[in-house]
């Protein structure tokens, strides 16, 4: 048992210690099915082989820190922010809605279920770099306005999902 406990506590350091704090994050709270209060963070998470990528940790006082991986070797300098989090909710009781930007350019979406820690593939917005993003969810409604620049003409964008972020509509948006 002495075993388990110290295999847990190097578990949740090590995890601890390869979030720099360096990179933006975004943190939210909710209650578990046990109904204690948990943290989720969103931010850039350094991984094996030099491997940074975009991931959901979880910090329970009772268990060492889960680390949820959501994007996969996107970036490999450690030095390096790839990821801007954007905007980060629960979505439903089944998991989370997650917007981001990305140091290459580029505004994604995706969605995680927080039982089996999957997450769906990164759905690109725009391959532009996105101006105040804004993230609005309403029941399996979600819109997302940002501004960009194109050929220096600035643009106010909206995509549109009516089904929590599985199948997106992406234009202008009305004035």
């Amino acid at each position: 048992m002495k075993k388990l406990v110290l295999i847990a506590m190097l578990l949740s350091l090590s995890a601890q210690a390869d979030d720099t704090g360096l990179c933006d994050k975004i943190e939210a709270i909710k209650k578990n099915s046990q109904q204690q209060l948990e943290r989720f963070t969103l931010t850039q998470f350094s991984f094996e082989n030099n491997a940074h990528d975009l991931a959901i940790i979880v910090h329970n006082v009772n268990l060492p820190a889960q680390i949820q991986r959501v994007t996969f070797n996107r970036g490999q300098e450690a030095s390096s922010c790839y990821f801007k989090p954007l905007a980060f909710s629960q979505g439903g009781d089944w998991g989370w809605h997650m917007l981001w930007a990305e140091a290459g350019g580029g505004l994604f979406f995706a969605r995680m279920d927080d039982e089996a820690w999957v997450s769906s593939t990164p759905k690109r917005l725009s391959k532009l770099v996105p101006i105040n993003p804004q993230f609005l969810i309403k029941n399996q409604s979600i819109t997302v306005t940002w501004q960009q620049v194109e050929n220096g003409v600035k643009a106010n964008m909206q995509a549109i999902s009516s089904d929590e972020g599985r199948s997106w509509n992406i234009g202008v948006a009305p004035i």
